[in-house]
């Protein structure tokens, strides 16, 4: 029986111990409804399917939560400390997705507020972007990914659907992540 994208998941990362590792580090914080996403995730996949060490190719690690008490973002660079004292090896990125709306996205789309973290996730500009992991207290992986896992697991790259495509947006990180150089089996799709 052929595994589905999920399971493929779900064993690619368990298959990573400096990722659980991080999954760990962030559950000890106890955040509010986070996520470990973006380009550690999608990396680390684009990695593995291109037989590249998985650890290759991460600029940072992205920390998601949504905290509506926190509209001022107070605590993000709080718990930004406390995951720099216990890896200081990560450049970390902490972000309440409760407040995600009131920064500048970009000049073409304002973005809603969201009312969870993978609401929020769903607004990303492409949608392999739009993936996160937590690690559960019972050590079980819960999985974010609002478009499915289909593109991510197939080396798919491409916006977001609309409302909240960015066009603009999605062609300018194409330039300036140079996924297709960094990941040649990729296929990108141009809209």
């Amino acid at each position: 029986m052929e595994m589905s994208d999920k399971d493929k998941l779900i064993q690619i990362i368990q298959q990573q111990d400096w990722l659980m590792e991080i999954l760990r580090q962030v559950r000890d914080l106890n955040l509010p409804d986070w996520y470990v996403a973006a380009g550690a995730i999608r990396n680390t996949v684009w990695n593995y399917l291109h037989g590249y060490p998985t650890q290759l190719n991460h600029n940072d690690v992205d920390v998601v939560y949504f905290d509506s008490n926190d509209m001022q973002g107070n605590k993000e660079s709080l718990y930004e400390t406390q995951l720099k004292k216990i890896n200081p090896t990560l450049d970390w990125e902490v972000v309440n997705q409760a407040r995600a709306h009131l920064f500048k996205q970009s000049i073409n789309r304002i973005r809603p507020p969201a009312k969870s973290s993978c609401e929020a996730i769903s607004y990303w500009s492409e949608i392999p972007t739009c993936t996160g992991i937590r690690l559960e207290q019972d050590n079980s992986l819960t999985i974010c990914s609002p478009y499915g896992l289909s593109d991510l697991m197939n080396l798919i790259v491409r916006p977001i659907p609309e409302p909240q495509r960015d066009l603009i947006l999605y062609k300018k990180r194409l330039t300036e992540k140079r996924w297709s150089e960094i990941w040649p089996k990729l296929d990108i799709i141009m809209l």
